[in-house]
Order: C-alpha cells, then sequence, then structure tokens
C-alpha cells in the first residue's frame, strides 16, 4: 500500500497541499481532505483509499474552477461544461458541480441568457438570427432562445438595422448597381437581420 512521505503548503493557494506518496505519486488536495482522510507522514492508504482521495481532490477542484469563472462574469451552464471539461475535470464531477451550482443560484441559464442577449441586442445592435447563434453557443437550450426573442420588438430591429447600414454605408440612399445592393443585403443579413426588417432600410422606407 502507498504511503504518505509529506504533506506541503502550496505557495499560490493557501487552502491547498501537495501531498507526497512513496510510490512517486504526488496529489494536488485541499486542507479538508487531510482531515476527512486522517492524512500525515506514514499514513498507508489501500488503493480504494487512494482513488477515493483522488476523486473527492477533483471533485472539490471542478467547484473551485467553476466558481472562479463565475465571480469572473455569468455563464450558461452549457458554456461552463465545456471550459470546465476542456480543464481535464471529470464529467460526473462536472454535472454534480452544475447540479450544486445551480441549487445555489450561482448558476442560473435565463438570467445568463437575459444579460448576454441585452448585451448583443442594445450594445452590438445584432439582429435575432445573429443573438440566437451566440446564445445557441453559450449552450443555452432553443425555448429560452425562443423566450427571449419573442421580446425582441420589430421596431427595435429596424433600428438595429439601420445602424449597421449606417455605419457600413453611410447615409447612401441608392444603389450603383444590384451587386452593390446585394452585398448591403448580405452584409446586414451577417448581422442577424431577416429580409422584411433588411427591405424597410434597403428600399429607404424609414
Amino acid at each position: 500500500m502507498p504511503a504518505v512521505i509529506r504533506l506541503t503548503q502550496q505557495k499560490n493557494h493557501s487552502n491547498r497541499y501537495n501531498c507526497f506518496l512513496d510510490n512517486d505519486e504526488r496529489i494536488s488536495i485541499t486542507d479538508d481532505l487531510i482531515f476527512k482522510f486522517d492524512l500525515s507522514a506514514g499514513k498507508e492508504l489501500t488503493e480504494d483509499e487512494l482513488i477515493k482521495l483522488k476523486s473527492e481532490a477533483d471533485k472539490v477542484f471542478t467547484r473551485e474552477k467553476a466558481l472562479e469563472l463565475l465571480s469572473l462574469r455569468e455563464h450558461g451552464s452549457g458554456e461552463l461544461r465545456t471550459k470546465l471539461l476542456q480543464k481535464g475535470y471529470e464529467k460526473t464531477h462536472i454535472a454534480e458541480v452544475l447540479d450544486y451550482l445551480k441549487d445555489k443560484n450561482y448558476l442560473n441559464d435565463e438570467r445568463f441568457a437575459e444579460l448576454y442577449s441585452e448585451e448583443l441586442i442594445q450594445r452590438k445592435q445584432l439582429g435575432p438570427m445573429k443573438v440566437k447563434e451566440k446564445l445557441f453557443q453559450r449552450g443555452i437550450a432553443l425555448q429560452v432562445i425562443n423566450s427571449i426573442l419573442l421580446n425582441y420588438d420589430r421596431e427595435i430591429q429596424i433600428k438595429n438595422c439601420y445602424f449597421h447600414f449606417i455605419k457600413k454605408f453611410k447615409a447612401k440612399t441608392t444603389f450603383d448597381t444590384r451587386e452593390e445592393k446585394a452585398k448591403a443585403i448580405r452584409y446586414l443579413q451577417g448581422k442577424g437581420f431577416s429580409w422584411d426588417v433588411i427591405a424597410v432600410i434597403i428600399n429607404n422606407e424609414k
């Protein structure tokens, strides 16, 4: 059975310790796990205890990383899951942590979607299709996305579409060629606006 050689506190994390074993393993753990597993120099661990210790440590670090990311800004659960997976945390622990965060209301997809869509619509002034695309990329459920888009007023869509039109084409009211007009339409479609909104701008109906 592997035995603990020593426990040393990590320099950059006051609650984390390196647990060195005589089988040349080094496990990063938290201070509460030292007490939970009664760890000290010379303590022998069974294989089951070692597996459980590693699992418990990964779960704790998964939660800590999730909370760290949420402290920087709001996240959707899908986006947060992807980030944690990319950092190498276990899927089962990620699922447990996400459930924990939702129970505590630290993680709320509806709240995140509202805040993010507000930025996309009011600050970036994007059209509905682009808003839908970006929310979907952040892992927001279609039901939540569709609910938000129902409140995206047509007049605001026209105003936002006009903003991008003026920004790109200045005060242009006519197009010299069909190709030039088609280019403008494609540009506004790329900003997420539908043809019926674009037509108001392109045909100078404002």
